[in-house]
């Protein structure tokens, strides 16, 4: 059985075609499957779950963006269910990573029919209340406020509200005091921002950790030392092409496990993930995808 869950609020006008043609092509092959189609992310969740407990699901398809694979991602995690995405959201960063952004529902869809499945990292981020999965970025500081502020913008549409977002925010933006605990090491810095990746990218395709990889069962850290908001803005447009790691403010650690401490909170593929401070690993193979190639 396949299960098609539907984000509408995400689909910029594209998501009926994309939706029908994918339902027409499942029909074609025989395919049975259904359709979660509800008003609110609680009322999606609780029928995700439903479907999960009393049908035999196989593969996931969502159709929206990364809020609502993480919704999918937090019930399916370490199964042998395989999670797809056609993108119809803002961002789209997994549907960059496993390769269906910019690709047409036909092909899609013949990754899930034709190909064998592939398995992927997956990071958790928890504290004492909270556990959270996520296959992206994890962000902390002035990068999890932008990301915050950004999600509730209506206007304008699409990734330039992340730029919007930043600019308007940054005149405010103020250095934090983290503590970095990687194994036996202890790292105390002070740092506008911290970001913690699996993939490579948040933010419709800012490539904040470009070496990162959800194959290598490790994840990628980055922190800037302070600098002046200048210098910030002259670092950022780098971010889009990954050069900006070559900046001497910005630094990068990698690990399968990281602490990370600080009076502040943190946000997992766009997604609340809790106050810090929080724990932070690896686990491999722990999501079951397609790579669309």
């Amino acid at each position: 059985m396949w299960l098609l869950v539907l984000n509408r609020s995400s689909g910029k006008g594209k998501f009926s075609r994309k939706f029908l043609d994918f339902k027409a092509l499942c029909d074609a092959q025989n395919i049975k499957y259904q359709v979660i189609d509800e008003k609110s992310a609680e009322l999606t969740e609780n029928r995700f779950q439903s479907e999960l407990s009393s049908s035999k699901i196989e593969v996931v398809v969502a159709f929206g963006g990364d809020g609502l694979i993480s919704l999918c991602l937090q019930k399916i995690v370490r199964s042998d269910i395989g999670l797809t995405v056609v993108p119809t959201g803002t961002g789209n960063d997994f549907a960059r990573s496993i390769g269906t952004y910019g690709k047409s529902t036909e092909e899609i869809f013949s990754s899930i029919f034709n190909s064998n499945k592939t398995k992927i990292d997956v990071a958790l981020c928890e504290n004492n209340e909270t556990r959270r999965y996520f296959v992206q970025v994890l962000s902390i500081g002035f990068d999890a406020t932008v990301n915050r502020f950004a999600n509730s913008m209506k206007y304008p549409k699409g990734k330039i509200k992340y730029t919007i977002a930043m600019l308007l925010l940054l005149p405010r933006a103020k250095d934090i005091d983290f503590e970095v605990k990687q194994g036996p090491n202890s790292l105390k810095i002070k740092s506008m921002l911290v970001a913690v990746a699996n993939g490579s990218s948040y933010g419709g395709g800012m490539k904040i950790l470009p070496n990162a990889s959800f194959r290598d069962g490790l994840l990628d850290l980055l922190y800037v030392d302070p600098v002046s908001k200048l210098t910030l803005l002259s670092i950022f447009p780098r971010v889009f092409r990954g050069t900006h790691t070559k900046h001497p403010a910005v630094h990068l650690l990698q690990s399968r496990n990281f602490e990370v401490a600080a009076s502040t909170d943190a946000y997992a593929d766009g997604e609340y993930a809790g106050v810090l401070p929080i724990k932070l690993s690896v686990i491999k193979d722990g999501l079951t995808t397609w790579i669309c190639k």
